[in-house]
């Protein structure tokens, strides 16, 4: 599974190079991390995943069911109790917009993990405003990791000098109200004009 950025979208983002090996590794971590938090919160891969299968569990009369991840590309094959099922307007089922498979003729068989369906969803591109949230959260989380390598790990330090060493110590805004002081784990991962930013592809309730 691919990442939403790369170290030099993060890099060109900063406007300063990344070559170091450390800070190489320390920008891979934060943009895996920072895609996990992307995934999670919108409750979707967002990424193309070919081939991917998932089984519902039916429950009353149903004439739909609606595929979790978003968008479908296509529907290589549904199982209902064990049968094969025909894709077509006069057949068994058909895909309508927004993932809603729908049952022709019929309801959808009743059961526990009766039908599995296997399809292919998302974006063979990452879209741009992803990799642009992706891109300056990791970013976020980057500097954090310098703030915190500068002042060996100690939270809130403001200022250093070096004739007859002195440190400056300040509070330092934590990650949202009432986080506290975390140091650089204070970096919020997402925020809400991020959020906001995501929300076309969150599926809410999933």
């Amino acid at each position: 599974m691919a990442d939403f950025c790369t170290v030099a979208d993060v890099a060109s983002f900063l406007q300063r190079e990344i070559s170091d090996a450390g800070q190489v590794a320390s920008c891979e971590r934060a943009i895996g991390e920072v895609t996990a938090a992307i995934k999670n919160w919108c409750h979707q891969e967002i990424e193309l995943v070919a081939g991917d299968v998932v089984t519902f569990d039916v429950d009353g009369r149903r004439r739909k069911l609606f595929l979790p991840e978003l968008p479908v590309v296509s529907v290589a094959s549904v199982v209902e109790d064990g049968a094969t099922l025909t894709e077509g307007a006069a057949e068994d089922y058909q895909l309508g917009v927004y993932g809603i498979l729908y049952r022709v003729g019929a309801y959808w068989a009743s059961g526990i993990q009766v039908v599995t369906v296997t399809y292919t969803h998302g974006y063979a591109s990452i879209p741009d405003d992803v990799v642009g949230v992706c891109t300056r959260a990791a970013a976020r989380a980057f500097q954090a990791g310098l703030r915190s390598a500068d002042s060996e790990g100690v939270p809130g330090v403001q200022a250093k000098s070096l004739g007859d060493y002195s440190v400056t110590f300040g509070a330092e805004a934590g990650g949202g109200v009432s986080e506290g002081v975390l140091g650089a784990s204070a970096a919020r991962m997402l925020l809400l004009s991020e959020k906001d930013i995501l929300a076309k592809y969150r599926v809410r309730g999933a």
